[in-house]
């Protein structure tokens, strides 16, 4: 016999409900992933407007001929430049080209390659002109001379350390593969975000 009356069963005073720890927890999972999503979107943001300035850039500084882009592949001009750089070459007459400069220029027969290094003699044949080249850090000068053409050079006069990794990165298969992947679970995570935020019915 029970004088104090039938005793209620229910959840233990003291203890949350397991469904609201489910709810917190749930809650600060979709709190975590809106402040990834917010950090990923600012970054991402920052990165496009600085490709879209270099793009721009570049094609207008080649429609007008006073300036290019090109990003640093090897490290034959380190600790100057590295790979991944970002240098402006800017448009100067081959008349004031001299030992010292760092020059973007094409080698003899080969019109598709950038070569960027450093100018150590200049010859000059009349209208011709000539250099001979080093990397900073090759032990020895380049095998050509070079032969500026028409009456003007690209004088390297300005470098943006590893802005250009994005465009080396993007050659890489793995890499590819890796971005692929966080754009999947980036995706899958918005999907289950959008699930648990749901309100049960």
């Amino acid at each position: 016999m029970n004088p104090e009356g039938p005793v209620e069963r229910g959840e233990p005073s003291g203890h949350a409900p397991a469904s609201s720890i489910v709810l917190t927890a749930t809650s600060w999972i979709a709190q975590g992933a809106g402040f990834i999503r917010s950090r990923a979107c600012r970054i991402g943001g920052a990165l496009l407007l600085v490709c879209a300035g270099l793009a721009v850039l570049a094609v207008l500084g080649t429609a007008f001929n006073w300036c290019r882009v090109d990003v640093v592949l090897s490290g034959s001009m380190a600790p100057t430049m590295r790979p991944g750089d970002v240098i402006l070459a800017l448009s100067e007459p081959d008349s004031q080209v001299s030992a010292g400069q760092v020059l973007a220029f094409h080698p003899p027969a080969q019109p598709d390659i950038v070569v960027v290094h450093r100018v150590i003699q200049v010859v000059r044949h009349g209208n011709k002109v000539e250099i001979r080249t080093q990397g900073d850090d090759n032990n020895a000068p380049d095998a050509w001379t070079a032969v500026l053409l028409g009456n003007s050079a690209w004088r390297v006069s300005w470098v943006l350390p590893s802005a250009g990794y994005l465009v080396i990165w993007a050659t890489y298969a793995w890499v590819r593969l890796v971005a692929l992947t966080i754009l999947v679970l980036l995706v899958v995570w918005e999907v289950l975000a959008r699930v648990w935020r749901a309100e049960p019915r």
